[in-house]
């Protein structure tokens, strides 16, 4: 299969050794800043199968739109939008596939194994502790709430579609604190109860949280009692589980718009929620 790359940030590197893995061909990375118009003739020109999209997060849509437009199959980093009318629009479409690559973490597996067979409602505690002090983080576009559609989205996306996926759809959402501050040291934190037919999720999301002077990085779920450390790198994308999303592209599966929409919802519902 061959593909045109739009978007040439940290997270390319990810996706081109995915590639190679699947013996996939890259036709073309096109860099967003060269030139409003070039990602758009490059789509237009090229022979690739499908256009994978790694802009910052506002410029998803627009672009999956127009590369659909042009026959293509399209590949999206996560998130796919950061509008919920947007993701309903995109809902149906059948050649779009978004990256949700924590599905395919070893822990998955684990977590099904263990769990699935219990009765009754299942006790979740999620701990999510994120270290961002990076300069490329502090000023760039993840640092800023309208292009990255808030922390919720940009960081968080993962880990409620892994809840939903795993557990099944929300039946009640409760929020007791979303705090954003973007600045020199970036900090943001958030905490609620997420509720499902055979769950409850308490949640809690710190980004720069510090313990004695020290900030703290955690991706932990802890299901009836049981802890599951996610935590085996310091950032998804250097787990190399990327290469399963390009396997499941292969064979025309991975995760469509319609169960991408589904954590959209859910940050929708939490955000609305805060403002009630």
């Amino acid at each position: 299969m061959k593909f045109l790359l739009i978007g040439n940030g940290f997270i390319v590197l990810a996706h081109k050794d995915a590639i190679k893995k699947i013996n996939g061909e890259i036709v073309g990375i096109i860099d967003k800043n060269r030139g409003e118009d070039k990602w758009m003739e490059a789509v237009k020109k090229t022979d690739a199968d499908c256009v994978v999209v790694l802009t910052p997060n506002d410029l998803h849509f627009e672009m999956v739109k127009f590369a659909l437009e042009q026959g293509k199959i399209v590949l999206c980093e996560k998130p796919l939008v950061v509008k919920l009318e947007q993701a309903k629009i995109l809902a149906n479409e059948d050649k779009v596939f978004t990256v949700l690559q924590l599905r395919h973490h070893p822990l998955v597996e684990l977590i099904k194994k263990e769990q699935f067979a219990k009765k009754g409602k299942h006790m979740i505690n999620m701990n999510i502790f994120f270290k961002r002090d990076d300069e490329n983080y502090i000023n760039g576009w993840k640092n800023q709430k309208e292009r990255s559609g808030g922390f919720l989205y940009n960081l968080c996306i993962h880990y409620f579609d892994l809840l939903l996926y795993l557990f099944g759809d929300i039946k009640d959402v409760k929020v007791n604190k979303i705090y954003e501050k973007n600045g020199p040291l970036p900090e943001a934190e958030g905490k609620g109860v997420i509720e499902g037919d055979n769950y409850v999720c308490n949640w809690q999301i710190f980004i720069n949280k510090k313990e004695n002077g020290l900030i703290i990085k955690k991706r932990e779920y802890i299901i009836n009692d049981i802890p599951y450390n996610f935590s085996s790198k310091d950032n998804l994308a250097e787990e190399n589980l990327h290469k399963f999303t390009y396997e499941d592209l292969l064979r025309g599966k991975g995760v469509k718009p319609k169960e991408a929409l589904k954590s959209i919802e859910l940050v929708e519902a939490i955000y609305k929620k805060l403002k009630s």
